[in-house]
């Protein structure tokens, strides 16, 4: 977002951020604010007449509650010793010390608020729209009273960018993006912020490559665009508006943004003529270190030198020279490289333009917004034409406006719990958010919280989320394919819900994870094969669904796997045998599916199995014996198939079974003697098949059991034969 405030409130990135400001009146106001100023000291006025009326207690009383809010527009009130007694937006607050209000930005306008006198005076600072649920400008009027300050203000809107100049490039689906020449409101005041310009007069396609994102907001006061090669930031300056190129080696191998800091090169200086630049004691030559003519002297000067590419921060040498510290992982070996600030120069002989920029632009934004994160949002994804003359607000993108667009996008205002969201204390203080001692964003559990709506894209942005747990609330529509971005994600829970579609396959890009429920939803198509990727998986549960398809035999491949879970859908096809590699598997349910087949034998490599379901499908062939393998077996059900042939003896060996049924099968035979040594067996179903024969006699205690509806008798107990017996 752009911010309304004027030179004092916009922060350089290499100064600390003042935030805000207090003045007589609004600064540069418009004639709209103008309006809304006196609007709201007659507001405050007006509190300050009901005081004097009906005194303190129903002063504080009526202000704190819903009904003396208009929308964006509501009192606060401190006391004599600047303690907040009304707060009706955020209650939390009252009882509190105003001094110790500091902004998302560092600005303390709580001690700008606490200097209020009886002439009064206006403060500017960032805070959030109650309408809106996000942080935007907010000039506040506040004014001592017999000690206590009455304080209300106003919200200036997001801006709005008027088309001024535009191109449409299109070099292929993925990168079809304007560069634009824009003219911004900002409050009451208009700036130009010229990528279209800029890009033109700074070398073009050939210092830029193709933008690779819309105009968007990342962060507050800037204004951003990707390209190919480089990142263009319009920002205030000085006291003026500049659009200028980020210093995207910083980004990459500069420490910035969590890249890493691979210093400078001070031991290694060219001795080679040309121009010495900047505070690290290198030169831009037409000459590597080794002599090798490369031109870069003559393409730095073409393309707009120190103002386009910034300072040196080596010399033209190969990345394995002698003294040369920085390079780039998975870079092509053997290429001569120089390192600036904004760019990186390659030298590479046989192409037609051997002086060659680096994709320095795609690699930043692939640190800023790990594992693909940037598709998450609209603007990093193939655009329209913008035309002359139109209007748009560019897309935000900071961690705190994904945060209130899932709010929104949810029905924030009905959840159970609300707690702090859409208020100016850290995120981490937000019902359900967990962010790390760098205020990262590591775990959301909203579940059973009564959220609705459907998830928003712009989820997948934020990938530091280690837990996402959304279970038990109403969330419709698709599961967001976006992510599959977040990338250090060990638990993703959304069951209990209302989801359809598809499972995502970028969700097999997730392979941190380790947990993944997505049970009793109303979810369709196949199993995708990609979650076989996830081989840190020890849960895996789609039960109550409507999947379809077969069983992926790549899910052989979650070897770590505990639970494997499908009951309840439709699926199909036979059970691959390589489920017979996840030998650390305690749970198999594939129950109430449209299995077909036959049980495979290498389902008895489960030594570690308690619980095996296969009821209700459409099973066929032979119990495999190798079941018998399964000595930790406590349930084993098989019923309602089409199972042929007899019980395998080798059953007698599950001397844990508890449960056993394969009742309403095509099973006969002889029922085997051996299964009189499960002796640990409470529930035992076999009706519905063609046994003969007698029933083993060590059955006859099962707690529930229906052996006796076989009409079959129990075998007699053999006599053993006197010790002494000729």
């Amino acid at each position: 977002m752009l911010t309304a405030f004027t030179a004092p409130v916009l922060a350089r990135e290499d100064q600390e951020p003042s935030g805000g400001a207090a003045t007589a009146t609004p600064a540069d106001p418009s004639a709209a604010e103008l309006a809304l100023a006196r609007a709201i000291q007659e507001y405050v006025n007006n509190a300050i007449a009901r005081y004097q009326t009906d005194g303190l207690d129903a002063t504080v009383a009526y202000y704190n509650s819903r009904a003396s809010v208009d929308n964006e527009l509501y009192l606060f009130l401190m006391d004599a010793a600047d303690i907040y007694l009304v707060h009706p937006i955020f209650p939390q607050l009252i009882g509190t010390d105003v001094k110790d209000v500091v902004g998302s930005n560092g600005y303390e306008l709580g001690k700008e608020i606490a200097r209020a006198t009886e002439e009064g005076h206006w403060v500017e600072y960032l805070w959030p729209n109650p309408v809106t649920g996000r942080e935007e400008p907010k000039t506040s009027w506040v004014i001592r009273h017999d000690g206590l300050i009455f304080a209300s203000g106003f919200y200036t809107p997001d801006p709005s960018a008027v088309v001024k100049r535009n191109i449409f490039t299109e070099p292929a689906a993925t990168l079809a993006h304007n560069i634009p020449d824009l003219r911004v409101t900002v409050g009451g005041a208009e700036v130009d912020c010229d990528f279209l310009t800029h890009y033109e007069t700074t070398g073009g396609l050939t210092r830029w490559g193709f933008a690779t994102s819309e105009v968007i907001a990342e962060r507050v006061g800037r204004l951003t665009q990707y390209y190919q090669r480089g990142i263009a930031d319009c920002q205030e300056r000085d006291g003026g508006w500049r659009l200028e190129r980020r210093l995207v080696w910083d980004y990459v191998g500069g420490g910035v943004g969590g890249a890493p800091d691979l210093g400078t090169e001070p031991e290694l200086v060219s001795e080679q003529p040309g121009l010495p630049l900047g505070p690290w004691g290198h030169r831009v030559s037409n000459l590597a270190v080794d002599g090798t003519f490369t031109g870069f002297l003559d393409f730095f000067n073409a393309l707009g030198g120190l103002e386009a590419f910034g300072y040196p921060k080596t010399e033209a040498r190969l990345d394995d020279a002698p003294g040369a510290v920085l390079s780039i992982e998975g870079a092509d070996p053997g290429v001569i490289r120089q390192y600036f600030q904004a760019a990186v120069f390659e030298f590479r002989p046989d192409h037609a333009e051997p002086v060659q920029l680096r994709f320095l632009g795609d690699e930043a934004r692939d640190v800023l917004y790990p594992f693909g994160s940037h598709q998450a949002f609209r603007s990093f994804r193939s655009a329209v034409p913008l035309r002359y003359g139109q209007t748009f607000v560019p897309e935000r993108t900071s961690v705190r406006d994904v945060l209130v667009t899932l709010y929104h996008a949810t029905n924030g205002a009905d959840w159970t719990s609300n707690r702090n969201w859409l208020s100016n204390v850290p995120v981490g203080e937000w019902f359900g958010v967990t962010t790390d001692g760098d205020g990262r964003v590591i775990q959301l559990d909203l579940a059973m919280n009564h959220l609705s709506g459907e998830l928003p894209a712009e989820l997948g942005s934020l990938t530091d989320l280690e837990r996402l747990r959304l279970f038990g609330n109403q969330l419709q529509g698709e599961i967001p394919a976006e992510l599959g971005h977040l990338g250090n994600l060990t638990r993703l829970s959304f069951w209990a819900n209302q989801f359809v579609g598809s499972i995502p396959v970028e969700l097999g890009n997730l392979r941190s994870l380790e947990r993944l429920s997505g049970g009793t939803n109303q979810l369709t198509g196949p199993i995708p094969a990609e979650l076989g990727n996830l081989t840190n998986l020890i849960w895996l549960d789609f039960r109550f669904n409507q999947l379809s398809g077969p069983i992926p035999p790549e899910l052989g491949n979650l070897t770590n796997l505990t639970r494997l879970v499908f009951w309840n859908n439709r699926v199909e096809g036979e059970i691959p045998p390589e489920l017979g590699n996840l030998v650390n598997l305690a749970w198999l349910d594939l129950d109430q599916n449209r299995l077909t087949g036959e049980i495979p034998a290498e389902l008895g490599n489960l030594v570690n199995l308690n619980w095996a379901y296969l009821r209700l499908n459409r099973l066929t062939g032979e119990i495999p014996p190798e079941l018998g393998n399964l000595e930790h077996l406590t349930v084993l059900s098989l019923h309602d198939n089409e199972l042929t042939g007899g019980i395998p003896a080798e059953l007698g060996n599950l001397v844990n079974l508890e449960y056993l049924r394969i009742n309403d099968n095509d099973l006969s035979g002889e029922i085997p003697s051996e299964l009189g040594n499960l002796t640990n067996l409470r529930v035992l179903w076999l009706s519905g098949n063609e046994f003969t024969g007698c029933i083993p006699a060590g059955l006859a205690d099962v707690r529930f059991s229906d052996a006796d509806e076989l009409g079959l008798p129990y075998c007699e107990v053999e006599e053993e034969a006197p010790a002494d017996a000729a």
